[in-house]
């Protein structure tokens, strides 16, 4: 069986602030240290399900956080970023069974994670066909385009409960909680305990993972600042909805990740 991880680091439990994720700064190195973790305690889960084949996409900020020297040999990870429109699944194909999204963090404009946001923090919130749009939701409809399921997510409650309410086969590891300005928490072995007792679970519902996939998209993208919208309406098919909200409409989901690329 051959599995993607998709990892973020937001969504990992203990992080709170936006210094943890930024790796100028001090807190970084013991967040990139929990990130790291999670993930190792995902890929011995899988490897002792007897899993041959696993890819990780370090999928936060520069791409490059995970310390790759601590995972098991013969695991894969792609660092950096491709600059393609798959972004937080790059590297994912149609040899695959199945993904896994680790770290992962409440939509923007939720409440559920002092850190939420959606791709970037410039934008306040993302809809796909009226449903807010996470990290989450973005990247299982790319993985839908190579015919793979989601079968699992870690990260804060929110967007796990978000998640289930998708897609109620997917499996879930609910490593914090947002209150406000902070977060309620599992501690790191109990976090890493939780995700890699959640393996077998998820590869048990591999076949049931799939999505269906709607025959048009609208997405929408309203901006914190106007001036964003300004710009993106001059991408091909874009329309103007209001000062700071834009839409597109398209028939796949590529052309749909193509966009979001350039305009968000």
């Amino acid at each position: 069986m051959k599995i993607f991880i998709s990892a973020d680091l937001e969504g990992c439990a203990g992080i709170t602030t936006w210094d943890e994720t930024d790796p100028k700064h001090k807190e970084y190195d013991k967040a990139a240290l929990e990130m790291t973790e999670e993930v190792l305690a995902l890929c011995e889960g899988l490897m002792e399900e007897g899993v041959d084949e696993i890819v990780v996409k370090d999928a936060h900020d520069s791409g490059k956080n995970i310390i790759y020297n601590m995972l098991p040999s013969e695991v894969k990870i792609f660092r950096g970023w491709s600059g393609g429109p798959y972004s937080m699944v790059d590297g994912l194909d149609n040899s695959f069974d199945g993904a896994i999204f680790l770290g992962y963090h409440s939509a923007g404009s939720q409440s559920g994670n002092p850190l939420s946001h959606t791709m970037t923090r410039k934008i306040n919130k993302i809809t796909i066909n009226d449903i807010l749009c996470s990290e989450y939701l973005l990247h299982t409809y790319a993985a839908a385009s190579f015919g793979v399921p989601v079968i699992m997510i870690t990260g804060d409650k929110m967007i796990c409960e978000n998640a289930k309410a998708f897609n109620s086969c997917i499996t879930t590891a609910e490593v914090k909680e947002g209150m406000g300005k902070g977060v309620l928490s599992l501690n790191s072995k109990d976090a890493q305990s939780l995700i890699k007792g959640k393996v077998k679970e998820a590869l048990s519902k591999v076949d049931k993972c799939n999505i269906d996939i709607p025959n048009e998209f609208t997405m929408r993208i309203e901006y914190k600042n106007h001036d964003n919208a300004y710009k993106a309406a001059f991408y091909p098919g874009i329309k103007k909805i209001d000062d700071c909200t834009v839409e597109y409409k398209s028939r796949t989901i590529r052309e749909m990740l193509v966009a979001r690329m350039f305009i968000a």
